[in-house]
């Protein structure tokens, strides 16, 4: 093959300025492109730290989707996947758009800091968020190889790359036909099984043909994984300090209220004091919380800090030691149902022996259900939804020792409506992309020129669970459902019946995302120095975006309050309307490679980015590469660079929100009782216009060393220097930081908190510092060939801080709602080949953490731990090709079945009951078989 300049691995690959600091290395890093996984000597020696994964060894791993191949790797945090996104506990960083989405996160600094791209190219945001790219829109089974560039690249590409780049290089020049089938299934019962299909084929030869077309489509069915489905899913271990903090239950709680049956409280025969419970379930004074699926007992003492005051603990008492409450831990799903189809074909002409011409199509379709808890809510007066004293259901609990209750009144009470199935949301997203390039030669000087359309579609659908408020509330004035069915007994028909016919179904909303690009870039010689010649690239980036999110013509209105508005729905995850926005982007830059010395090269990089609505900003990049000796090389850059809002949260609209959970009120509850276990609160949901780009300044060291062939090591320091955070404030982070954000609470003319105003805002700074590290030895014996990898990330720092002035908080290794900072990440594979046969034993290590920090909630016991436990697995994989045009490949994932560590976090502030999805595989020990077919 022709060795080309600098631009022939520029924009194809997220290693283009790793190309430009080295050109005398060039045809070296050309190898790496094309000959997959065979190991090269010194295969790290750029001037930047590139991973490059092929698409062999994903096989030999079992690996089929970018999100399991992403889930291995040390270098990328803690993102929302299809296990998390779906909870509906989203983390501070999301919108609530996420539902269904897979993304990825470099170096924990969040999916929009991370640059996905497809054959050197960009693809469309999803169409949901507009935030990050889904990577299920990635069409694995037509990938060749992943590189991943571990170092921001605004110098190169623009926004998003201050984590790093990811690019997805499609297969080139295939020939031929394959059929693939993957599925896998969790040994213990339940579900989670996994099933893949793909069909690959290719026509043409571009040297003897002049072209080659290469088609791939790939169908993907995973089914869901309940919570029920594994016995350490429970949200209820009260001797670990775990214990869901609710006043809903299946069997619902009688709640005190002026002019209701409870009154102001009452005494309980049997108790032991006259204290006034203000919270009453017959269940619970009979002990028999645990009677109805997935009822408890609620544990008050876990939920009083030890510093509150007599008043607090005694109000909190009264309020909590006959109350049950609901495990909605175990009703979580811990893995999605999804339903997936890609397509992706490339045509390549070869239009002359110095140039080509291509045409890529992508389009992929992503279907993922939510399964989430059913609908719980408190009735009042002022709803008029108390259970009237004539209802056939009233329940008397005067004739079970509840001394003050008055059977004359109407009931109050708090229920989880289990009758109304569990909510149920479909998240579908569709991306496409055309794009239409040449690249070629002109005399000695490379070019590239592409022009591509992308877009993406996202709309969410009401499945199941989901009611109108107005009919409930005439059902529940009339006292038609039961909320006090009996362990043993069932709803009536005519109740189901009624439930049934309040469901909503249908559209809620979506969103759409567009982008028109137009790039091309031109590189070659300079001119010689006394160390070698000279290169150059330039190039200019030219990009159209929109979006736009806005309700279905349904004209759903999701509230947590039990309203009467003609189309208002409980507890359906609304969120801000967008009106169709748009913004124009143009880019310039260029490139040195400068031999300074033998054996030392610069790279020197500079980009300008306008933005139509933002302003301009421009990035430097300075690299070297430094090999003293052939065993040893030196690398290393500095640069800086920019991530741009994203259109929600640049977004000025405001969405009315509820906030269904208990709060305390910062002010008020040291002094006042009744304010430290309030149930609900409005708060608003907005995004920011005045927002302004995150800035970067980062940089990496390393060295590569190769002391005998076939044999490498590296260490790459590297540190990110974040200012002008953009982060989103939740009611918990306003709530918790009241001496910063006490202007965000509304408060009536009695001090009462009313209002809460979250949203997006510019933060202050953060500093993340780690080590990436590694090994590769290769070697022959009479047994085979052996090949062993290491890989890791050590975190040394990750400090931020909300506002400038306080101090910075380090939270490598301790539990955080955002991102979560392990301090070790590794994963190593010894794979061993002979003849038709080959075997992989890979397994990944993630270091423990502190777990939440509960004090500020409740008291833990004695017995429960503050760290959580590191967490190891190992996978097992074997291939036999040794069939006629067929290889297999059998293997079990989590070969020693270990379950997650348990962790006690409030589930109220992050996904996982008892575990935490960003850290653990639900699956269990898993079952995985692949077949491929090739056609020759």
């Amino acid at each position: 093959m022709k060795l080309k300049p600098l631009a022939r691995c520029l924009i194809v690959v997220g290693l283009g300025a790793h190309a430009a600091t080295w050109a005398q290395e060039a045809q070296k890093i050309e190898r790496v492109e094309i000959t997959g996984s065979s190991i090269k000597r010194l295969k790290d020696e750029g001037a930047l730290p590139v991973q490059v994964i092929t698409d062999k060894e994903l096989a030999r791993k079992g690996i089929t989707s970018a999100e399991q191949m992403l889930r291995q790797l040390g270098v990328n945090g803690t993102g929302a996947d299809n296990a998390t996104s779906n909870n509906n506990v989203f983390g501070a960083d999301t919108d609530r758009l996420t539902g269904g989405t897979a993304n990825a996160n470099l170096r924990g600094l969040g999916p929009g800091s991370t640059l996905v791209l497809l054959n050197g190219r960009r693809v469309s945001t999803s169409g949901m968020s507009g935030g990050a790219v889904d990577l299920n829109a990635i069409p694995m089974a037509a990938i060749q190889r992943v590189e991943i560039l571990k170092d921001g690249a605004s110098a190169i590409y623009g926004t998003d790359a201050v984590g790093g780049v990811i690019n997805f290089i499609l297969k080139r020049d295939y020939q031929g036909a394959s059929i693939s089938l993957d599925a896998s299934t969790p040994f213990e019962s339940g579900g989670g099984q996994q099933r893949k299909a793909s069909i690959t084929g290719g026509w043409g030869s571009l040297e003897r043909d002049g072209y080659n077309m290469m088609v791939s489509l790939s169908l993907t069915d995973n089914s869901i994984l309940r919570g029920a489905d594994r016995d350490w899913a429970t949200g209820f271990n009260p001797a670990l300090g775990l214990s869901p903090n609710s006043s809903s239950s299946p069997f619902a709680n009688i709640i005190n209220g002026t002019g209701t049956a409870l009154g102001s409280g009452s005494t309980v025969t049997g108790s032991g004091d006259a204290v006034k419970y203000t919270r009453i379930n017959l269940l619970s004074l009979q002990g028999a919380c645990d009677q109805v699926t997935d009822g408890v007992q609620f544990q008050p003492g876990l939920w009083t800090p030890a510093s509150a005051s007599a008043a607090t603990k005694a109000s909190n008492y009264a309020g909590g030691r006959y109350l049950c409450n609901t495990d909605y831990g175990s009703q979580f799903m811990l893995a999605a149902p999804r339903k997936a189809e890609n397509l992706v074909g490339r045509t390549t002409f070869k239009i002359s022996d110095s140039t080509e011409a291509f045409l890529e199509i992508t389009a992929s379709r992503n279907r993922v259900k939510a399964e989430l808890t059913p609908a719980q809510f408190s009735t009042s007066a002022s709803t008029g939804t108390l259970y009237p004293v004539n209802g056939p259901y009233y329940l008397n609990l005067k004739n079970y020792g509840v001394n003050d209750f008055d059977p004359t009144k109407p009931i109050a009470y708090r229920w989880r409506a289990q009758d109304f199935g569990n909510r149920v949301i479909e998240n579908v997203d569709e991306n496409s992309r055309l794009l239409a390039g040449l690249e070629g030669d002109i005399g000695a000087y490379s070019y590239k020129l592409g022009a591509s359309i992308a877009g993406a579609k996202g709309y969410s659908n009401l499945i199941d669970g989901y009611v109108y408020t107005a009919p409930l509330v005439s059902a529940l004035n009339q006292g038609l459902i039961n909320p006090f069915v009996m362990p043993g007994q069932t709803q009536s028909k005519q109740a189901m019946d009624l439930i049934e016919s309040m469901k909503a179904r249908g559209r809620l909303q979506g969103g759409e995302t567009t982008l028109q690009q137009l790039d091309g870039s031109i590189s070659g010689d300079l001119f010689r120095l006394p160390a070698g010649m000279m290169q150059f690239a330039t190039g200019f980036d030219l990009r159209h975006e929109t979006y736009e999110f806005a309700p279905d013509a349904n004209g759903f209105n999701c509230t947590s309050s039990l309203s009467t508005g003609a189309r208002d729905v409980l507890l359906c995850p609304g969120n801000t309307a967008v009106p169709k926005v748009s913004r124009n982007i143009g880019a310039v830059y260029g490139e040195l490679a400068v031999p300074v010395i033998q054996g030392l090269d610069l790279q020197l990089a500079l980009r300008h980015d306008q933005y139509s609505k933002i302003g301009g900003t421009t990035n430097p990049k300075v690299g070297f590469r430094w090999q003293p000796a052939q065993m040893v090389l030196f690398r290393g850059s500095y640069n800086t660079g920019f991530k741009a809002p994203s259109f929600q949260q640049l977004s000025p609209n405001v969405a009315p929100r509820d906030y269904t959970g208990t709060w305390s009120d910062p002010v008020r509850c040291p002094t006042d009782p009744t304010q430290c276990s309030i149930i609900g609160l409005d708060y608003t949901d907005s995004g920011n216009p005045n927002l302004k780009p995150e800035k970067s300044k980062q940089g990496t060291l390393g060295v590569v060393v190769s002391p005998f062939a076939n044999f490498n090591a590296f260490a790459d320091y590297w540190r990110v220097d974040l200012d002008q955070r953009i982060r989103k404030l939740t009611v918990g982070d306003v709530l918790n930081n009241y001496a910063l954000f006490s202007d965000r609470i509304q408060r009536d003319a009695n001090g009462n908190a009313t209002l809460v105003q979250a949203g997006w805002i510019n933060a202050a700074d953060s500093t993340t510092r780690g080590i990436d590290w590694g090994l590769s030895y290769q070697f022959k014996h009479s047994t085979g060939t052996w090949l062993a990898n290491v890989n890791g990330t050590h975190m040394l720092q990750a400090k931020e801080r909300t506002i400038y002035g306080q101090p910075l908080v380090d939270y490598v290794g301790k539990f955080t709602t955002r991102t979560l900072y392990l301090r070790d990440k590794l994963n190593a594979d010894l794979t061993w080949s002979r003849d038709a046969w080959s075997a992989t034993l890979s397994t990944i290590y993630k270091s423990g953490y502190l777990d939440q920090d509960m004090s500020a909630k409740g008291v833990l016991p004695a017995t429960a731990n503050t760290r959580v436990a590191s967490y190891t697995t190992f996978d097992l994989f074997g291939t036999y090709s040794g069939f006629k045009n067929t290889t297999l490949t059998v293997g079990i994932r989590n070969l020693l079945d270990r379950n997650p560590p348990f962790t006690h976090h409030d589930v109220d502030d992050v996904a996982g009951a008892g575990w935490d999805p960003r850290v653990a595989d639900p699956y269990g020990r898993t079952l995985a078989v692949s077949v491929k077919y090739d056609f020759k």
